[in-house]
């Protein structure tokens, strides 16, 4: 038996992408801790884990002093509960994380790197700016940890190009997978066309460039239906709530909020939608592939990687609302397309992003 520490950026994602994978370390016998900066998903944490504690920190942000004060609290908390691993995700906890493992002279140290997001955007001075920080912080801890997990080739690359990590150090997994049993194929709701997005509220998961889009097709087809799904982010690249409103009261989208489960949203949408500029592996896209819906996403790092152009849907280019306009509008002229594309998002999702297969190959590369 091993004592695991299972570093976050949430107590949400602990829930929603490490669940299975808690759940099935505490069933080989081992001791989880898990550890994020809030407590809003607590309870449903200390459901699955051994113990669940909190070390705080601004999820986005330069703040040296926050960040300094997050290390120490993961210092405290590794040095009282001394685990033998540490599996590290998302980039405060993977640098903070290893670097106070090391410290402490714990060796079994894993990143799973889960995206790159804001920092490697590379368009704004802010983003630049960070982005060399940003590769500066993961080069001084990647090279303890033991192996650095990616969920595409192109991050991967990226690090091994810019010599942030050694490539004989990484390994290849397939995003977070989603439970089969969990996320069901459901019918193709019947109507007019229903087109969902569930994001954060960012500008850089496309957020925009689908409003302007939807304005367009609104005009031609006043039947045809786009709804936006996630909660607010205090991001940089964060859209304002009230922004998001307003193209609600004008008829443009329909707003949904946030929501714990997203099933009932995915099962009544005929279409999902992700114009993201770049992704890890985008878990709800898999899961709406698992719910057996059509994919309309970006050529981009991460979301390219889940579609089979014209078998399960179409890519589009970033940044760009008047190619994901044409796009959406072959779904609407064509409805035809949606059973047999639906049947194979579901088939692919069986094949490649099946939670347990994805869980088995962490642990195997863990050796836990």
């Amino acid at each position: 038996m091993k004592r695991i520490a299972i570093l976050e950026s949430s107590s949400r994602s602990l829930v929603n992408f490490r669940g299975n994978l808690i759940r099935t370390l505490r069933q080989r016998g081992h001791e989880v801790l898990c550890i994020a900066p809030d407590a809003w998903f607590a309870d449903e944490v200390r459901a699955i884990a051994s113990e669940f504690a909190t070390a705080e920190v601004a999820r986005a942000g330069l703040n040296p002093l926050d960040d300094i004060l997050y290390y120490r609290q993961l210092r405290q908390l590794l040095a009282r509960r001394r685990p033998d691993t540490i599996l590290a995700y998302t980039i405060k906890p993977i640098v903070y994380g290893t670097m106070a493992a090391r410290n402490l002279g714990i060796s079994e140290i894993y990143a799973l790197i889960t995206g790159l997001g804001y920092a490697f955007m590379n368009v704004s001075y802010h983003q630049r700016l960070t982005g060399l920080l940003a590769r500066s912080l993961y080069r001084r801890a990647l090279r303890f940890d033991r192996r650095v997990f990616f969920q595409n080739p192109d991050d991967r690359d990226e690090f091994v190009t810019l010599n942030i990590v050694e490539s004989e150090k990484t390994a290849l997994v397939n995003g977070s997978g989603v439970n089969l049993q969990h996320f069901s194929q459901q019918p193709m709701p019947e109507g007019p066309p229903v087109f969902l997005l569930i994001a954060r509220l960012l500008k850089d998961k496309g957020i925009m460039e689908y409003i302007e889009a939807a304005a367009s097709l609104r005009k031609v087809f006043p039947s045809a239906r786009f709804q936006l799904l996630g909660p607010a982010d205090p991001s940089p690249s964060g859209l304002p709530l009230s922004a998001i409103e307003r193209y609600t009261e004008a008829g443009v989208i329909e707003y949904l909020g946030a929501t714990r489960d997203v099933r009932p949203f995915l099962q009544q949408a005929s279409v999902f939608v992700l114009p993201s500029y770049r992704e890890g592996l985008p878990r709800t896209v898999v899961e709406a592939m698992a719910t057996g819906r059509p994919i309309v996403t970006s050529d981009a790092p991460g979301c390219r990687q889940t579609v089979r152009e014209s078998e399960n849907g179409f890519l589009v280019p970033i940044r760009n609302p008047l190619a994901l306009a044409a796009t959406m509008r072959r779904f609407i002229e064509n409805p035809q397309l949606l059973p047999p594309m639906a049947a194979v998002s579901r088939r692919l999702a069986e094949q490649n992003y099946d939670v347990h297969e994805i869980n088995r190959q962490i642990i195997e590369q863990t050796c836990i």
